[in-house]
């Protein structure tokens, strides 16, 4: 899951919302974690973390993997969750809730507020999240191209990432349906792991 997944996927307090996002940028055991944030946001943390293993280990993602070009198959996590948000976006009408532009709004506003929760890096891209509107971007293959391209220039061995998208327009209905297939499944556990760490 990327990074609108993770929103969707979060609870709906202003903690867990961040918690999604801040998955990816705050390192640490739940312990270490408790002299920088409140515990309503490292519990946001620790469900983006069980939900990455949840879909790193599902048959279905396992399953479509194998569709990847060789060359990209050791960045699967990256790439499969970022095929995923394209799926959820375009079809956000079945899955989502309210109109998918008022649920992005709504995300870069809440960031925008709690500034203060924030790693240095998150808070360094947030800017530039909103003014390309990044929970966006992933609908089209021309959004998705320009995210592979920006992903690959993070560090020098991310370069096979470039034109990833191609993979996905080769296989589209396999991971289409794999995405209508799993995401029910990645609710309903999202659901349950929130409620078990009440």
């Amino acid at each position: 899951m990327n990074f609108l997944a993770h929103f969707h996927l979060a609870e709906r307090t202003d903690a867990s919302q961040v918690g999604a996002i801040l998955g990816d940028f705050a390192r640490g055991t739940p312990e270490s974690l408790a002299d920088r944030f409140p515990a309503d946001l490292i519990k946001g943390i620790m469900l983006h973390r069980a939900i990455d293993r949840f879909t790193d280990n599902h048959p279905l993602f396992l399953k479509t993997k194998k569709l990847l070009s060789p060359k990209r198959t050791r960045f699967a996590g990256i790439v499969i969750d970022i095929f995923y948000d394209h799926f959820l976006a375009i079809h956000w009408d079945e899955f989502g809730e309210g109109s998918l532009e008022d649920f992005i709004e709504h995300r870069y506003l809440l960031l925008e507020k709690h500034d203060a929760w924030l790693t240095p890096e998150l808070r360094e891209i947030v800017p530039r999240m909103r003014d390309e509107n990044w929970l966006r971007a992933y609908e089209d293959e021309a959004g998705l191209a320009l995210t592979f391209q920006r992903i690959s220039e993070r560090r020098d061995w991310l370069g096979p990432i470039v034109g990833a998208e191609k993979d996905l327009y080769a296989h589209y209905e396999e991971f289409e349906r794999s995405f209508r297939d799993f995401y029910p499944e990645a609710v309903a556990f999202s659901a349950k792991t929130a409620r078990l760490s009440d």
